[in-house]
């Protein structure tokens, strides 16, 4: 059970909670009043793995991550359903299908892999990096960035996102990477810190001064888009289903004039990973229909890059709507969207 809440807390720090509660930068002798026993628990553990991790050939490693997430997926009780659910929808199958329960089970091994590597991202070698993943298509990231506006590369939990950041060293760029700093503290400095050794920047997701001033040095930004449901956020139709894309990648693309480019980065043979760029979206205006368009172009890029291989997608939050209350709301503003409606102005 200590291997699974490390593994959850570890991706819950880089994913975007906002209900989570806000903490003060900790100082490094005392444990401040905003973080929490288990936090500084949690830290020391991840510490101790990567110690470890980081000791072993990754050879060896990787069969004992994937040993790992099997074990976690039989222990996860309550979060099964949940996954099931998610999957159930690129695969087109119900979610008590044993072939969306097979994919949960890839999900699981796949994360606890990409936590390994993780652990292991400020060790890696240049020479390494450029090993570990191949980049497809570089020249489209090339072909945005003569834009002269920054990138925004909008992606879902796919593989490993991150890992791209020492391959692209290569290529002499670097990769800022939208998430929340709000929890973990202690934590979230540290994988901050190892993640900033590979070019690899992140920005926490209400630094709204951070994300533009990073724009307007033409960065390179890794948006997550599969964040869940949200009344109020974009109405998308996401692998055949309505649910909400986040505001906040079309707002900026339309605000400084980024293009969004939807990225893979997908596992392979090897446990290594390819990772490629899918044609570029742009968005005119903050206007709510040329926003839910630019999304809505995104939402089926990321849709196609999930149904590829659904078992490499670690999503353990809901994506679509929980209530009926919620789906009918969904799916009235994504009618509304359609008929070329005001959609932020629609109640179900």
């Amino acid at each position: 059970m200590v291997v699974t809440r490390l593994v959850l807390a570890a991706g819950r720090s880089l994913s975007r909670s906002p209900s989570a509660p806000q903490r003060a930068v900790p100082d490094r002798g005392v444990l401040q009043p905003t973080e929490r026993k288990r936090e500084l628990i949690t830290y020391w553990l991840y510490r101790a793995a990567e110690r470890v991790i980081n000791a072993v050939p990754r050879g060896l490693v990787m069969p004992a991550a994937a040993a790992v997430g099997n074990l976690a997926y039989d222990l996860a009780g309550s979060k099964q359903r949940l996954i099931h659910q998610n999957l159930a929808h690129p695969m087109g199958l119900d979610a008590d299908d044993r072939r969306v329960k097979a994919a949960a089970r890839r999900a699981f091994r796949n994360y606890a892999k990409y936590l390994v590597d993780m652990m292991r991202i400020g060790e890696l070698t240049e020479a390494q990096g450029a090993e570990l993943v191949g980049l497809d298509n570089v020249e489209l990231l090339k072909q945005a960035r003569a834009e002269g506006k920054g990138v925004l590369l909008c992606t879902v939990h796919v593989g490993g996102m991150d890992l791209i950041g020492p391959a692209m060293r290569v290529h002499g760029e670097a990769l800022h990477v939208v998430a929340d700093d709000t929890t973990y503290g202690r934590l979230y400095d540290h994988m901050a810190a190892a993640r900033a050794r590979q070019g690899i920047f992140l920005i926490g997701w209400r630094n709204l001064r951070g994300l533009f001033r990073a724009l307007r040095e033409e960065a390179n930004m890794v948006l997550f888009c599969d964040g869940g449901y949200r009344a109020g956020d974009v109405p998308v139709e996401f692998c055949g289903e309505a649910t909400t894309f986040p505001l906040g990648p079309a707002t900026l693309a339309a605000k400084t004039g980024a293009p969004m480019m939807p990225v893979a980065c997908r596992r392979v043979v090897g446990d290594r990973f390819v990772a490629r760029g899918l044609p570029l979206v742009h968005c005119a205006s903050t206007e709510p229909a040329e926003i839910q368009r630019a999304t809505q172009a995104v939402a089926h890029s990321l849709a196609g890059v999930i149904a590829e291989d659904p078992g490499q997608w670690y999503m353990f939050r809901p994506v679509w709507p929980q209530t009926d209350a919620d789906r009918a709301q969904a799916r009235a503003a994504l009618a509304a969207a359609r008929r070329g409606d005001d959609w932020t102005k629609i109640t179900a």
